[in-house]
């Protein structure tokens, strides 16, 4: 199995990054309650306290919006791309039914465990370099309710060199974990770490103040395996 697996969604339609700014999220952690022993069906799925009206607030700010998640189930044979697929469809319809305008416009997963050595596993930047450039096409194949693998686009990782600089200069990460603050640190992005329990709510404020300080990250603070990867254990 190789590259990443996306999702679109139709609020994705007449929408390319241009000059606007572009948010990763991470899923569990941020939009939902994560569970051990992954989220396993849509059932299991519960949104946190004010997930919706934050992401609500950022589309209205103008953000475009990217779900960027590691999911090594899929690997481990517990579940398939299709129920990811239930998964994520119940998530985008639980977040617009609490705000009309908690739209995402893009949902990719990393299926695979640490020990595949993937490019696209987080901290690996590849599903933000991925969900960049698909966001970029003047015409992209936009087709709901299907979770299609992906190749995942070449780059090189200086973790021991000075962060890069964003595209936007809002352009953020936001994560509960530190791979997602080594992914988007690796894209030159603005890192807003936040408590697994309380999520996006945690950091919708600062992200839409300009001003704010986002989260000092360097990936050589912590623990790295073969290449530099920051490790994560999930």
């Amino acid at each position: 199995m190789r590259g990443a697996y996306v999702q679109w969604s139709a609020a994705a339609i007449g929408r390319r990054v241009d000059d606007k700014p572009l948010i990763f999220l991470d899923r569990d952690g941020v939009l939902n309650l994560g569970r051990q022993g992954y989220v396993n069906t849509p059932d299991e799925l519960d949104l946190l306290p004010g997930a919706a009206e934050g992401v609500g607030a950022l589309r209205r700010a103008g953000y475009l919006i990217c779900v960027v998640t590691n999911q090594s189930a899929i690997s481990r044979g517990k579940w398939d791309h299709h129920r990811l697929t239930e998964i994520h469809t119940t998530l985008v319809n639980a977040l617009k039914s609490i705000d009309s305008d908690a739209e995402i416009d893009l949902l990719i997963t990393c299926p695979h465990k640490y020990e595949d050595r993937c490019r696209c596993r987080k901290p690996m930047p590849g599903m933000l370099l991925l969900g960049r450039n698909l966001l970029n096409q003047k015409s992209p194949r936009i087709v709901e309710h299907i979770s299609e693998l992906h190749e995942i686009p070449d780059f090189d990782v200086d973790w021991w060199g000075e962060k890069p600089q964003r595209m936007h200069p809002l352009d953020a990460m936001v994560g509960d974990r530190r791979s997602d603050m080594g992914a988007g640190w690796s894209q030159g992005l603005r890192l807003f770490l936040v408590n697994p329990y309380r999520g996006l709510t945690d950091a919708v404020e600062r992200i839409l103040d300009e001003s704010a300080t986002a989260v000092r990250f360097q990936p050589r603070w912590c623990g790295t395996g073969r290449a530099g990867r920051v490790l994560d254990s999930t």
